[in-house]
């Protein structure tokens, strides 16, 4: 989580350089310490906010590592600010007055979990630019018999440049080699692994995960590096935060698939407690921990022409309270039990193959790119041909209206003769089935997947017609929210506002079963499909519905903005067209159930992901 008072990262790349022509300090007797292996440490990444329960979690690793009956805890504020070089005086005494905010809240949290006769003793270390992390007062805070470091949220990349090879970061070292347990939230929680994920690459953001270059991966290359995370973080692992909220579980399967490492993501208001390096041995808090293994079954990937992500088999976990991983041995723990990874051998999707003598159908995710308009264009009968566009499930006609508009016109340049129609209580079923028996191709377009069922429902004559000319022939465009009700199972929960909480509140609740509605579609398509996987955060969507199908039902297709899957008579395994991903689960092998706070649990759920041009087959 940023600092309030923080501000763009507009000077990142000075900081680096100027870092970079820095000379490595002369630390070798206690840098040494950080880097000889010989610790088994405990880690407690959280993914985000200081709520009770994740702040006693680690209180309670940090009072179980102390023998002097005083819990000692260091609060470390090094990822506020913009600069690690230089803050003024004014946001200096602001940062610091938060600072004593959350550490406070951590005092609060050691005070519940310690027993009776045991004190707390938390200290905050002012220490917000570098020349901080080499003052003595400051280093002389790491003091002996340290139990607990803790990270401040804000921005991980400030606070490596303000700790990266100094006195600090190396009593810091000798701290955790001595048994003290390291947190932190957010930011704090990044800077938990020697690989660290700095953040993404420029203007990139969620909707940008899976592409090549999207995100910021700061490797440990050893002794003198300043891009990484700490010294003595995890190895061969990625921490992602945030990770459902704000959905960032394609850089996460991006960064993993680059690096091959494990990535584990904690999500907002969760905390994970890692033991020996190795052993996810608890999670609490409110949501999940996310684990992307392109390793257990050594993912083929590569990046299309585009820099778009093309991976199959990737292993992935959705573990809420009450589950743990092993990530030595790559499985989740249930119940005290390890699950062994599937087999996956002779794997194959059922055949996708639509009707003899039906037109090709188009599933799009949402906006539709210049090339799913212009296979539509094609697939209709080409330029001269006509294309009927529908409109239906829209709270308001005028947005029905602009949106088929909209649609219309962009048919119209490719030299097509487009008329459009909206599907409400004032349609005409006879004026529309006349508009479709003439037609090539079909447009059928709706927002919102709470209202696309009622409203095809409400005009039978006109949904029976549009299926009829699809089977006769005529090529078909379902597109957003259509896309899903005209496959075999969808969720129909209204999408959430505009504003960032809303959506990533959502994004949060859609991974418990009681946030989403599984419903059936029409099923001219046999598999569930959600529309704007990626650039609308629905992982959560598809997630549960999986869980809510039979097993040998559990296949969904993630369908993003500006992509289309293509289906046709003959073609068993469809093809995807468009400019971004097309992503399916495959839950066969796996298992669902819900965790101790109500978050969906899905183990060895497989992720491939497909771009343009590519057919959908494991």
């Amino acid at each position: 989580m940023r600092s309030p008072f923080s501000r763009l990262r507009t000077n990142r790349p000075t900081f680096i350089a100027a870092l970079a022509l820095a000379p490595v300090l002369a630390l070798s007797p206690i840098l040494g310490l950080a880097t000889s292996g010989a610790t088994t440490p405990t880690f407690v990444p959280i993914g985000a906010g200081y709520t009770a329960e994740t702040l006693e979690q680690f209180a309670a690793q940090a009072a179980a590592v102390d023998s002097s009956g005083e819990v000692s805890i260091l609060v470390l504020p090094i990822t506020y600010g913009v600069d690690p070089l230089s803050m003024s005086n004014g946001l200096r005494s602001k940062n610091l007055t938060l600072a004593e905010t959350r550490r406070a809240q951590i005092e609060d949290a050691c005070l519940v979990v310690i027993e009776p006769g045991e004190t707390c003793d938390v200290v905050l270390a002012p220490v917000l630019v570098r020349a901080d992390a080499s003052d003595p007062a400051n280093v002389a805070l790491v003091k002996s018999g340290l139990d607990g470091i803790y990270v401040l949220g804000g921005d991980q990349v400030v606070g490596m440049g303000v700790v990266v090879n100094t006195p600090f970061e190396a009593a810091l070292a000798t701290a955790q080699a001595a048994g003290a347990v390291t947190g932190g939230n957010s930011a704090g929680a990044a800077v938990e692994s020697a690989d660290m994920i700095a953040g993404y690459v420029g203007a990139n953001g969620p909707e940008q995960g899976f592409e090549q270059g999207s995100v910021d991966i700061w490797t440990d290359d050893g002794a003198g590096d300043t891009t990484r995370g700490l010294s003595f973080g995890l190895q061969n692992v990625l921490l992602e935060q945030h990770v459902l909220q704000r959905g960032r579980i394609a850089r996460l399967i991006n960064a993993s698939f680059t690096t091959r490492e494990i990535g584990v993501g904690v999500d907002a208001d969760t905390a994970a407690t890692i033991q020996n390096a190795t052993n996810l041995t608890e999670i609490g808090g409110a949501s999940a921990v996310f684990v992307a293994d392109p390793l257990t079954y050594a993912s083929p990937g590569q990046f299309d022409p585009t820099g778009t992500l093309s991976i199959h088999n990737v292993a992935t976990q959705v573990l809420p309270a009450g589950d743990g991983y092993d990530m030595a041995a790559r499985r989740p723990i249930v119940v005290s039990l390890p699950i062994a990874a599937p087999s996956i051998a002779g794997r194959a999707f059922p055949s996708l193959a639509t009707p003899a003598g039906s037109g090709r159908l188009l599933l799009g995710g949402g906006v539709p790119s210049s090339a799913v308009l212009d296979r539509l264009v094609a697939a209709s009968g080409g330029a001269g041909s006509k294309i009927v566009v529908l409109a239906a499930g829209y709270l308001k006609p005028e947005a029905a209206t602009k949106d088929a508009k909209a649609f219309a016109a962009a048919l119209a340049a490719r030299g097509v003769s487009a008329s459009w129609y909206l599907i409400d209580a004032k349609a005409k079923p006879a004026t529309v089935r006349a508009a479709l028996s003439a037609a090539g191709g079909v447009l059928l377009t709706a927002p919102d997947p709470s209202l696309v069922r009622g409203a095809l429902n409400a005009q039978p004559a006109i949904t029976a017609a549009v299926r009829d000319a699809w089977l006769h022939g005529a090529a078909l465009l379902a597109n957003d929210a259509a896309a899903s009700a005209v496959s075999a199972r969808f969720t129909s929960d209204p999408r959430p506002g505009p504003s960032t909480g809303e959506i990533e509140a959502a994004a949060v609740a859609e991974f418990r079963p009681n946030s989403v509605t599984p419903v059936a579609g029409f099923g001219w398509v046999d598999v569930a499909v959600e529309p704007g996987i990626v650039s609308n955060r629905h992982w959560g969507r598809l997630y549960n519905d999986l869980a809510a199908s039979p097993a040998t039902g559990r296949i969904g297709f993630g369908i993003d903005a500006g992509t289309a899957v293509e289906f046709r008579p003959g073609l068993a395994a469809p093809l995807v067209v468009g400019d971004s991903v097309t992503l399916t689960l495959d839950g066969r092998s796996g298992s669902f159930a819900v965790g101790t706070n109500g978050t969906l649990a899905a183990r060895w759920v497989l992720l491939d992901t497909y771009v343009a041009g590519q057919a959908i087959t494991p």
